[in-house]
């Protein structure tokens, strides 16, 4: 069994500021990543449940798809760059399965569709072959999709306060 956490974590980026982040069995996805494909600049990608998504309809495909209706299964998109802050620039996506007790991450990949529409994201993807299936159990992944819930809320308070 994999674990999974959001866990805040500092930008490798000078002028971006601090962000819940996911953590797999102990380390951080994009380093992973980055590690297994360097040169494609993945280091530094930002999870897409945070507040500063530009696009609405974007940010709803995000929360809709993390986590799929049991025994159903989704494309969700889960990295993104911290430059545009939407699906338009480098998009990591992860075929994600509901299995009850269980939550899979059957494959991981680059989003590598073309229509610049919402709904559409995931329709072709170039899937990783260095990685393996992750399992989370459902208790564990629950806690990590409320952690970035909450801190969704605390954020958007925080900025109608200003």
């Amino acid at each position: 069994m994999n674990t999974i956490r959001a866990i805040q974590d500092q930008s490798d980026y000078e002028d971006y500021w601090d962000f819940l982040n996911y953590q797999i069995d102990g380390y951080w996805l994009d380093e992973k990543l980055d590690e297994l494909y360097p040169n494609n600049l993945y280091k530094g990608l930002i999870p897409t449940l945070v507040h500063w998504m530009e696009r609405e309809d974007e940010k709803e495909v995000a929360w809709k798809r993390i986590l799929p209706n049991k025994n159903e299964t989704s494309i969700c998109p889960i990295l993104m760059c911290p430059d545009d802050n939407d699906f338009s620039c480098t998009l990591i996506v992860a075929e994600i399965r509901n299995c009850g007790d269980l939550i899979q991450w059957k494959q991981i990949g680059l989003d590598k569709t073309k229509e610049w529409d919402a709904e559409k994201t995931g329709s072709t993807v170039e899937w990783f072959d260095k990685l393996d299936e992750f399992n989370f159990s459902r208790h564990e992944y629950l806690t990590m999709v409320e952690k970035f819930r909450v801190r969704l809320s605390i954020d958007k308070i925080r900025i109608e306060e200003k």
